[in-house]
């Protein structure tokens, strides 16, 4: 056993990856290889526009199809080399089509509704009976929840922006911690948010003071991290 859990291996190879791998992976290999991450971040989001879907269909069967020309060049004596969960991300986007984001349905959702029940247990004496109580509860709840609409009111977020943020519009969203006292850009980061903006360089007046942000909401709904904030975390924290 390596140690690695699930969700490690699966930040390092489509997270970290594209980064670690970008000029050592020769081109051919590098860009099939982004095939699958495109179409896999696609699936993982817990919201998924239609062209998200198309986007990640094609993106998925595009690498299926590479992957047997490179690797196996579609020969039959080599198609053990193909393995059978290759093939299985072609169906990824009818799936959610069908049954919704796959990440709603997939074992991650079960082994997180497992801890929470189990947090729930109060009475130890009768660990199990008790667990699956709380687990009939929690059906009825959703049941009811899903046949009147209505009674969601409260428990949903949505709409709603965390206190601190800052609506950017577009869908995205400056999220809390901020820096109280605005610090200057490195020179080759203030040189390109001029470019982007279109200013001109002052001589006189070279920094460009900024307040950084510790997140950004994305319209997928997706938070992305700054390095500002994340490097005062400890490493396992991160």
């Amino acid at each position: 056993m390596s140690g690695y859990k699930a969700w490690e291996f699966l930040l390092y190879l489509y997270g970290l990856g594209p980064g670690l791998l970008y000029g050592i992976l020769p081109k051919l290999y590098y860009s099939n290889y982004c095939k699958l991450v495109v179409g896999i971040r696609l699936m993982n989001q817990h919201r998924i526009t239609q062209e998200n879907v198309l986007e990640a269909h094609l993106a998925l069967t595009s690498f299926a199809q590479e992957f047997e020309i490179v690797y196996c060049q579609r020969l039959a004596t080599r198609i053990h080399f193909v393995c059978p969960c290759l093939h299985s991300l072609v169906h990824l986007p009818h799936e959610v089509v069908c049954l919704g984001p796959a990440i709603c349905s997939s074992q991650w959702t079960l082994e997180r509704t497992i801890g929470n029940l189990g947090e729930e247990i109060k009475q130890h004496l009768n660990p199990f009976s008790n667990l699956s109580q709380r687990g009939i509860r929690r059906a009825r709840v959703n049941t009811l929840k899903a046949m009147i609409p209505q009674l969601n009111v409260g428990d949903s977020d949505e709409g709603r922006l965390p206190r601190g943020s800052r609506d950017l519009g577009d869908g995205f969203i400056l999220l809390c911690a901020w820096e109280a006292d605005p610090s200057p850009l490195r020179d080759c980061e203030a040189d390109t948010l001029r470019s982007y903006l279109g200013i001109v360089s002052d001589s006189v007046h070279p920094k460009i003071p900024v307040r950084r942000w510790a997140k950004l909401r994305i319209p997928t709904g997706q938070n992305c991290y700054s390095a500002w904030k994340e490097k005062q975390k400890p490493l396992q924290k991160r």
